[in-house]
């Protein structure tokens, strides 16, 4: 029951770190991976209006994800980086290799801040950080430089 419980909480923070991203392609990417942890949440519970609605909610989202990617000119649905290009300058495959980019970018982000925080003090002095310096970066979102 500990796992159950372990779930629905990530589950809860996935929900919250959705309303703190300012960008539609991080929102809808988290939202998705809220809404299937919210379904198997509401699946292992046994309580069906949870699992109901966000097996309602996880294809709008991919579909609204898909328009974000497909769609550079609705400027609040699109990433920064998708509103410079206007739709006659950028094909689908340069927004999928973007896309690629930026989730790469995020990747990397959260595998440099963990290799970060397993430093030890004399290597933080080496790079010229303190520990807390390398706290402050550990805990930004991925999703923020």
């Amino acid at each position: 029951m500990f796992w159950v419980n372990v779930l629905g909480s990530v589950a809860s923070a996935s929900v919250l770190a959705t309303f703190c991203m300012n960008t539609m392609l991080p929102l809808r990417t988290v939202a998705i991976c809220s809404n299937v942890l919210f379904a198997a949440y509401g699946s292992l519970t046994h309580i069906y209006p949870v699992l109901v609605l966000h097996s309602i909610l996880l294809p709008i989202n991919c579909v609204r994800l898909l328009q974000a990617l497909i769609d550079p000119t609705d400027l609040h649905a699109a990433a920064p980086w998708m509103i410079a290009f206007t739709p006659r300058e950028i094909t689908f495959n340069e927004k999928w290799r973007k896309t690629k980019s930026c989730f790469g970018e995020w990747w990397r982000r959260v595998r440099s801040r963990d290799d970060l925080m397993a430093l030890s003090d004399r290597d933080l002095r080496d790079i010229r950080a303190t520990r807390c310096d390398a706290l402050r970066e550990a805990r930004k979102p991925f999703w923020r430089k």
